[in-house]
């Protein structure tokens, strides 16, 4: 405190030691979230539980990409009954296993912390889950694991083994429950970002952290702002008063309930005035809006569909939509191989052997849907193509063109014709048109004759 003011700060100014990273003081004005620190799997819980981007970035996209759920179809037969038959039967085994809520887990920790497993709960012969899966006869639950509840991984160190470098035992850690050691034949490994032979993977929130800690900054300054110098910044002038009057002002408590952090008491000979930006705060968007880009940029989704505008409100919003459901397709491609072996466990206790389970492949149900009229304009436009392709093919394959398990027609029904060369348009469609342009088909009635 100088000796002509009463300068004095209402808040405390101490920082509050609370990690680093993406983590703000709690009191004072110290220094927030660091650029560039390094990142752990405790601030990337705090970041997906406390960072609305950062949540938007794991867990709804997590969920978007198994919400909509999928159908198997056998390769080759992929309308026949036999592949809905197929699917309705593992869908089934799906189900009772809770399948998708534990896929959906698996992504947000996959997502999250770089890689998550998903733990199978057979029925064996082995009497620890630490050892080989042997002689199975069932597959009764499944659960999804993150990294954060794998206390260790013991990796393969014989270097003529085929899996040298990667996870032998899972070292799991259950609330209320001694650690479980997991062989590797019991689990379902899921990593979509890797990094030369890194098992471990990349959390999607590493590409974008410092975007985030910049993102949380700004926020934490623009609370701070409204919170500091909204109500404005108490100035009072004491006229004919010394140090020691102003001091005993203070002190008295006068403006103890003020929520402005810092006040300027003094006499008439001083003067406080804020250099720079006339004491005005600045426009937060012109510093918000890079960051998000850039977030944007290193996440893949569009930058509208990362604020949350609604659709509706959106300028080319179906062409945002269009391309987040991109992103959402390479994702769910990337899950596939893991679901796959989930699902060729399954059929190996559901009349499957291990050589006789058939080829099948993914069919995800989109989350983009067209309107009515787009979906009219796209029918009509295939009829169109189909109209002008049987000028120079048969009717049996203009069917297959439209529906490849069609029924061939036979000879008499004019199976191998070719439409266009058999039957001309003109002469089969008969028109006359009218002054005003309008078309209308001629139908020639012949005359009865009375007998």
């Amino acid at each position: 405190m100088s000796s002509q003011t009463g300068f004095k700060r209402i808040g405390l100014a101490d920082v509050a030691p609370h990690g680093q990273g993406l983590l703000i003081p709690r009191t004072g004005t110290g220094g927030g979230g660091e650029f560039g620190a390094d990142i752990t799997n405790e601030l990337r819980t705090f970041a997906i539980t406390r960072e609305p981007v950062a949540h938007r970035v794991v867990f709804t996209v997590a969920h978007d990409i198994f919400d909509n759920w999928f159908n198997l179809e056998l390769e080759g037969e992929e309308i026949s009954e036999k592949s809905q038959q197929f699917d309705k039967q593992v869908q089934l085994q799906l189900t009772k296993l809770r399948a998708k809520q534990e896929l959906m887990r698996m992504a947000v920790f996959e997502r999250a912390y770089g890689y998550a497993i998903i733990v199978l709960g057979y029925k064996d012969e082995a009497k620890s889950l630490a050892e080989p899966l042997t002689n199975a006869t069932d597959l009764v639950s499944i659960k999804a694991y993150s990294p954060t509840q794998i206390a260790n991984v013991t990796e393969v160190t014989d270097k003529n083994d085929s899996r040298y470098g990667l996870p032998k035992l899972y070292h799991i850690q259950q609330r209320g429950i001694a650690s479980l050691k997991v062989h590797y034949t019991r689990v379902i490994h899921f990593a979509t970002r890797l990094l030369d032979h890194d098992w471990k993977g990349k959390s999607v929130l590493d590409p974008i952290w410092d975007d985030l800690t910049t993102l949380r900054n700004i926020r934490w300054g623009m609370g701070q702002t409204m919170f500091r110098y909204g109500s404005g910044f108490p100035d009072l002038t004491f006229t004919g008063a010394n140090l020691a009057d102003i001091e005993a002002y203070i002190d008295s408590g006068a403006f103890a309930n003020l929520s402005a952090r810092t006040y300027f008491a003094h006499s008439e000979d001083q003067t406080l005035e804020f250099k720079g930006l006339q004491g005005r705060a600045l426009d937060p968007m012109n510093y918000y809006l890079p960051p998000m880009e850039h977030i944007s940029c290193g996440s893949s989704i569009p930058l509208a569909i990362l604020r949350g505008v609604q659709a509706g409100a959106l300028t080319g919003s179906e062409v945002n939509q269009q391309e987040y459901y991109g992103l959402i397709s390479d994702e769910q491609s990337g899950y596939e191989e893991g679901m796959r072996e989930l699902i060729k466990a399954i059929l190996k206790f559901n009349g499957f052997s291990e050589d006789n389970i058939p080829n099948f492949k993914f069919n995800w149900k989109g989350g983009f849907e067209l309107d009515e009229e787009k979906k009219t304009n796209i029918d009509y436009v295939k009829a169109q193509t189909l109209r002008i392709q049987a000028e120079w093919h048969t009717r049996n394959e203009i069917r297959k063109m439209e529906d490849p398990n069609a029924k061939d027609l036979s000879e008499e029904q004019g199976g191998n014709e070719i439409i266009g060369k058999a039957q001309p348009f003109e002469k089969k469609l008969p028109f006359e048109i009218t002054e005003q342009g309008d078309s209308y088909l001629v139908t020639e009635l012949k005359k009865k004759v009375k007998s």
